[in-house]
Formats: C-alpha cells, structure tokens, sequence
C-alpha cells in the first residue's frame, strides 16, 4: 500500500538539508577534474554508513546527480569533462564559450540537465518493471557489442572524420589494456614494459585531464595566444532553448534511462548515444562541433536521464546499474540490507521516496547551478596566462588525487603532449577517451567472459537477437560513412549525363 507518510517525511527539513548538502558536494566533486561521480560518492560513503538506509541511498543518488551535472562546468569554462560524462558536452559548450556565450552553454546545461534528471525519476517511477525485464536480455554477449556501438557513435561524431575517430578509439582501446588482467589479476600483467608504475594500468583520471587540459595549456604556449575570452550576457534560465528541441529532448532522456537500467554501461555511453540521436535529427548538422545547442541538450539530457535508470537494477535485482550504485549497494550491504526482489516486495514504498528525492535535488541543482553561472564566469574575464597555471594546478591536483601516486602526473603529462599532437593533426581526443573508459571493464572483460561462457565459440555474438540488432545499428553507423562518396560521385555524374 501507498504510505503518505513517507512522502512527508521525503520533504521534512532534515531531508531538505540532506539532499541540498548532496547536490552541492556533488557539483563541487564532478566540476573538479581529476574527481568522478564514482570517486565523489566513495568519498561520501563513510558519511552515508552513518544514516538510516533509506537517507543514505536519498543522500547518494542526490551526490550523483549534482555530480553528473557538475562535470559539465569544467566542461564548458576550461574544455576538461569534469566526468567523463561530459565528454559529449565539451565538444559543443567549450567552443559556444570560447565566441563568449559560456553564460548561454552553462545555463543550457544546468536545463537540460533538470529536463534529463525529471524525465529519468518519472520514467523509474512509471516503467519501473518494464526496465527490469529489459536488463535480462543483456549478457556478456550483449555488453560487449552495445561498448563496441557506443565507441563507433564517438568516433563517427566527434569531428566528422570516421576514420581519424576510429584510429583514436583503438588507441584508447590499446591504452586500457596496460596492467593486470581483468580475469586474472596480476598473474596476467599486459604490456608493462617491466614498469612497476604501469602494474595497474594507466588510470583513466590522468590520462583524460593530460589529453584534455594539459593539451589546451601545451596548444595555447604554442599559438602564443594571450587573449582572455569575452563573456557576452545572456538569461539565467534558458527553458526556452530546451523547449524548441523538445521531442529531441524527450527522445534522449528516454534513450539515457534505459541505458542506465542496463548494468555497467552509464552515463559515459549514453551522453554519446543522446548525442547521436541529437545530431540525426538536427537540420543543422553543420553546426555540431561549433557549439551546437542540439548536441548540447542531447548530451546533458540523456546522461542525466541514465542517473534515475542506474537505480533500477539496484534495487529489483541487487545488481549495480554504474560504478555510483555499486558504492550504494556497498553501503546496503554494510547497514544489514538485502537488495534484490525481497527488498523491493518488503519496501514497496521505498522507490516513491527515490524518485521524490531525485526530483527534489533536481530543482536543487537547478536553482544552485543557475545561480552559480556569473560568479564562475568571472574565471573567463581573468588573464589567460593565470588561467592557464590554474588549469596546470587543477590537472596535477586531479592526476595525483587519482591514487596519489607521483607516476600518474607523468602519465598526465605525456597524455597532454599526445593531445597536443592529436590536436595538429586533428584527430578528435574524445573516442580515445571513451575507450580507456570502456576498454579494460566492458569491452575486454565482457568479450573474455563471453567466450568463456560459450565454451569458446563466437556464434552467440552473432545469433542472440540484441546482439543481431546491435550489429546492424552498427553496419547502418559506419556504412552510411563508407557508402557516403560513393553516392556523392554517382549522383554527380548522373547530373553530368543530365546535362
């Protein structure tokens, strides 16, 4: 039965206060480099282990959703993804912020965000066991061809050259794979070089602040630009600009949700697939990658949209949507409590408090991130050589918070002259990116369980029905790139023969 009190006590002033400390520690943690939404929730779970179970997942789920949207700050004002959720974003709002309209970009991501976070929770709410069923259908099989699907989307829209974004897919592929085995652990050591600095890979926190904010410091000394960006004034709340691209909107949060219903994929798969959807249907194509608001409303819409379906599998199945809520289960397990089909029949009012809580820290996050705009848009209007040492500061901070080992800010480094290069040579960073993220956990260790659980045979990757679907999503993503030229030059000697 439907309790109400449980509804009042969602909206008493100790849960007011629980959820705007979350959202607050959350935008802080996702806005500075070097610190994921993952790392920020293990960071709060000691405080979580201190409350009752039901506030402590309220006070988690609303950290991770200040978190998802706060990595779209850094994104946007200093061309670093905050998480690697914003990857997507930075394409479009660094560049809407270097022609000085960064107050437009961030008040276009704080919507978006607040449209993608309402969507998900009603969604939870109202297809809950709809989702749950879906998540059946993912084995090992399926998990490694939806990686595989969202590395392709990366590397077909990053900068429009296919082929220079599969080259810096493999290469983030091949960089995930330095370090122990993911099935064998350190028995299985790959591609070390003898290095002991190497023996647990090359994380992805210095990798990714090395490619994207030390590459823009290393481009910036080399162009010899000293120019500060201007910052043109625009309106605090944009639901206007949302609103145009509504079916769009409502396409990729519905996209984004199920996505986080699927265990282990997230947020960093689904601001690409929002993405994507955002540029097939866009009139302007040309547009993306010069700051497009569509791409901006389908990258932010749809990573915010996956944060409510990460809790689905948790509590039906026990079984952690993303890297978040396997910290929350961590903290369940701690506190006594058995997620799973007997939790959800035992609390059948816990998932109405969940979704009060998550749309709750969404009109938190909104007003504090809306109000936040100018004063972080002051950063802009500073000299840009002091905003460069504060790039170099924040990077070797977030590289050495990592693991707090001194290795991983010479890893950052080098990957900031990778990217220097990858810049001259304009191969797009964000495909390498996705694929150190997806490369070691998903596509490696998905495609190895598979094998293991088919008794070594391929046939289950190309005969089981999603997978079937996922392959031809593929075919139809990288043959209308192939195929492309080859309809341009017929079509244009059929207007030769016309002629």
């Amino acid at each position: 039965m439907f309790d109400l009190s449980l509804i009042l006590d969602a909206f008493s002033l100790e849960i007011f206060f629980l959820l705007l400390t979350g959202v607050v520690i959350g935008i802080i943690g996702g806005a500075l480099p070097g610190i994921s939404s993952t790392t920020t929730a293990a960071l709060m779970a000691t405080f979580a282990l201190t409350m009752g179970y039901r506030e402590a997942v309220m006070f988690m789920a609303a950290t991770q959703v200040g978190s998802t949207y706060g990595g779209s700050i850094a994104a946007t004002v200093l061309n670093i993804p905050g998480t690697p959720a914003s990857a997507a974003t930075a394409l479009e709002a660094y560049p809407m912020a270097q022609r000085g309209d960064a107050q437009k970009a961030l008040s276009l991501n704080v919507c978006s965000s607040f449209v993608g976070n309402t969507i998900g929770a009603l969604l939870l709410l109202i297809v809950f066991p709809l989702t749950l069923t879906l998540v059946m259908y993912f084995g090992s099989w399926e998990m490694f061809w939806f990686s595989v699907f969202g590395l392709i989307i990366c590397a077909d829209l990053s900068r429009g050259d296919i082929k220079k974004g599969l080259f810096s897919a493999c290469l983030g592929l091949m960089v995930s794979f330095v370090g122990a085995d993911p099935i064998y652990g350190a028995a299985g050591s790959r591609f070390t070089f003898g290095l002991r600095s190497l023996r647990d890979g090359i994380g992805l926190i210095p990798a990714m602040v090395g490619l994207y904010g030390l590459s823009e410091v290393f481009t910036t000394l080399t162009t010899g630009e000293v120019r500060s960006m201007r910052v043109n004034k625009s309106k605090l709340f944009v639901f206007g600009e949302v609103w145009k691209y509504k079916y769009t909107a409502l396409k990729v949060a519905i996209t984004g949700f199920i996505i986080g219903a699927i265990p282990g994929v997230g947020a960093n798969i689904a601001s690409w697939v929002g993405y994507n959807q955002a540029y097939s249907a866009s009139k302007n194509k040309e547009q993306f990658g010069h700051g497009a608001v569509e791409g901006l409303i389908g990258s932010e819409t749809s990573n915010n949209a996956c944060v409510p379906g990460t809790y689905a599998p948790l509590l039906a199945l026990g079984i952690p949507g993303d890297g978040v809520t396997a910290v929350v289960l961590g903290v369940l397990t701690v506190k006594g409590v058995q997620t799973g089909v007997l939790f959800a029949q035992n609390n059948p009012d816990f998932i109405y408090v969940l979704v009060l809580a998550l749309l709750f820290a969404g009109i938190v996050f909104l007003l504090v991130g809306t109000f936040l705009c100018r004063p972080i848009l002051k950063v802009l209007t500073a000299p840009l050589p002091i905003i460069m040492a504060t790039v170099v500061a924040l990077c070797t901070m977030g590289a050495f918070s990592n693991s707090t080992k001194t290795s991983d800010i010479v890893i950052m480094f080098v990957f900031g002259v990778i990217g220097l290069l990858m810049n001259k040579g304009g191969v797009p960073i964000a495909p390498m990116v996705l694929g150190i993220v997806v490369g070691r956990d998903l596509v490696d260790s998905n495609f190895r369980r598979a094998i293991l659980a088919g008794d070594g045979s391929l046939t289950p990757f190309f005969t089981r029905p999603v997978c079937i679907i996922l392959i031809l999503l593929l075919i139809i993503v990288c043959g209308k790139d192939i195929f492309k030229p080859i309809m341009k030059l017929f079509s244009s000697k059929k207007e030769e023969k016309t002629k």
